[in-house]
């Protein structure tokens, strides 16, 4: 496991009022993470892996790198 943190490119995102509203409930909720941003990119991340699962994102070979 990487000790390091790894360096990013931020971009600010946003949100309807109530998404953050919400989010704000699953943070007292406690099930996906401990801050609004945490919950936000850990559903990201569910998100982004069952889109790839299902096959609705897919990296497509163009013979580019």
């Amino acid at each position: 496991m990487a000790t390091e943190k790894a360096e990013t490119d931020r971009i600010p995102v946003t949100l309807a009022l109530s998404t953050i509203a919400y989010l704000e409930k699953l943070v007292r909720q406690g099930t996906h993470g401990t801050s609004v941003p945490g919950v936000a990119r850990t559903l990201i991340e569910e998100g982004i892996r069952l889109a790839i699962k299902d096959g609705l994102l897919s990296i497509r070979d163009n013979g580019r790198t």
